[in-house]
């Protein structure tokens, strides 16, 4: 799925708000300084420029009318048509967001196990701006809001109440791990490959739920000449961990569902599309002197608030800097 980046109010990327070390403009497609910029590049901050960007269509090939509704490009990137189509594809929105992870949980069950209902099976993800860069991240989760606002709207729905206190500087994206097997699907075989259920515990369900996508988990390789180029490989979830800097490609689930007044009641679920890691929180980065230290005992750079608490505060300078040696993220 083509996704977009999100503009800072100055007119430049929002992710070259973060650290130099932590910029990858080649991994996350951003145009160079002579490129031209397509308008679905670029997510609108503004309720108005967001009605020019996107619109709202229903999607006749879902059979679950609960989640019949589409949030698409206006001007959608060109597409190649399939063989034998009358049409290219539908392109919904999606929208890169960067962070530091707070806590996971991306294998390819996600939090399901045998006995338990595989409706409710879920990945998921919270990110937040790690110690020192709340700031750049907040630009990211008030865009993401602002379209999630736009979508209510639009469909004459009202507006969740803000996150709390607790939440405001974190956002949580989630992702359905089981598809109802219909007759539209049927024939379609289970996306998991050999060790993604070693138990084999989805053979179990296979007649009602089966995996048909799995989540798109990769880490980006800068090339060692040129630490703004590289190449992303694929990866899976045991590579991802707490602390993670990685990039998201954020989608919008509309859940629609006829409501006791004759309205509706709408839902929109955060939905992960892809995560590739940028800057790995398990690389060995340089030690640190600390000089209030008699014993010179060695700080590292830790990038996230929860491997910190691992250690003693006064020995950690948390910083925004990174190793020569990380292995980052897949696009």
């Amino acid at each position: 799925m083509p996704s977009s980046n999100v503009e800072a109010d100055d007119q430049s990327w929002l992710a070259f708000g973060w650290p130099v070390n932590y910029r990858f403009p080649d991994a996350l497609g951003l145009p160079g300084e002579e490129d031209p910029v397509e308008t679905y590049q670029s997510v609108p901050r503004t309720q108005a420029g967001l009605n020019e960007w996107a619109f709202i269509a229903r999607n006749k090939a879902e059979r679950d009318h609960t989640r019949g509704l589409l949030l698409l490009y206006r001007n959608p990137p060109p597409l190649p048509i399939a063989p034998g189509a009358s049409r290219g594809v539908i392109c919904p929105v999606g929208i890169r967001v960067q962070g530091f992870i707070e806590r996971s949980n991306l294998g390819p069950l996600g939090n399901w196990a045998s006995g338990k209902p595989a409706q409710g099976a879920t990945q998921f993800i919270v990110l937040s701006g790690g110690l020192h860069h709340a700031d750049v991240f907040r630009q990211y989760k008030r865009t993401v809001q602002e379209v999630v606002k736009f979508i209510h709207r639009t469909l004459d729905s009202p507006v969740p109440e803000p996150a709390s206190r607790d939440e405001q500087d974190m956002l949580f994206i989630g992702r359905r791990v089981f598809a109802k097997v219909n007759s539209g699907n049927r024939r379609r075989p289970t996306a998991l490959v050999a060790g993604d259920d070693p138990r084999g515990l989805c053979q179990e369900i296979d007649h009602e739920w089966r995996v048909l996508n799995k989540l798109k988990i990769g880490s980006y390789i800068p090339n060692d000449d040129d630490p703004g180029s590289g190449h992303s490989v694929p990866s899976d979830a045991l590579n991802i961990h707490d602390g993670d800097f990685v990039d998201v490609c954020v989608g919008f689930d509309i859940v629609s569902k006829p409501a006791h007044n004759g309205g509706h009641n709408v839902k929109v679920h955060l939905n992960m599309e892809h995560v590739l890691l940028l800057v790995s929180a398990l690389d060995e980065l340089p030690p640190i002197a600390d000089e209030d230290s008699a014993d010179a005992v060695p700080v590292y750079r830790l990038p996230c608030p929860e491997l910190s608490r691992l250690y003693p505060m006064n020995t950690i300078y948390a910083s925004h800097l990174v190793g020569s040696s990380y292995v980052s993220l897949f696009g």
